[in-house]
């Protein structure tokens, strides 16, 4: 009877003793996709670091297989990560995107396509406002004078 009860305390003790690193496992996340946009050499040239925007830290790596496609898993959920095209033999970033953040309710992002080459659609309109601002501001001065 007293074998029984060491082994049943031991067993609650190993279980109670796991929960934390379950619930630990259930808090990371994964971020995901392709860099074939940017790549100008073989996929072997780069790899992916994921960078979490607070603290500047790389928080994890991945290399490109074949297709250019990128997997980096056990991120720390509650975090906003930046995810950078890096170029081993230059040795450079090549492109950022993100920020991607990391919540409880979005762990993970398996589609991400790093093309630094786009613009969104707000800078262009920044971009045309501006040009706009300028045109009127020369033909106003070219009219006054």
């Amino acid at each position: 009877m007293g074998m029984r009860i060491v082994s049943l305390s031991l067993a609650g003790v190993l279980a109670l003793g796991s929960a934390p690193a379950m619930a630990q496992q259930a808090q990371t996340g994964v971020l995901a996709g392709k860099a074939t946009a940017e790549m100008k050499d073989p996929p072997a040239s780069y790899r992916v670091q994921v960078r979490d925007a607070a603290s500047g830290q790389i928080a994890g790596t991945s290399q490109l297989d074949p297709q250019g496609r990128f997997h980096a898993g056990n991120l720390p959920i509650a975090r906003q990560y930046l995810v950078e095209l890096y170029h081993v033999t230059n040795q450079r970033v090549v492109c950022t995107e993100g920020p991607f953040v990391h919540a409880t309710g979005k762990l993970e992002y398996t589609d991400i396509n790093i093309d630094c080459g786009k613009r969104p659609t707000a800078l262009w309109l920044l971009a045309a406002g501006a040009g706009a601002a300028a045109a009127i501001a020369v033909a106003t001065r070219s009219a006054s004078q």
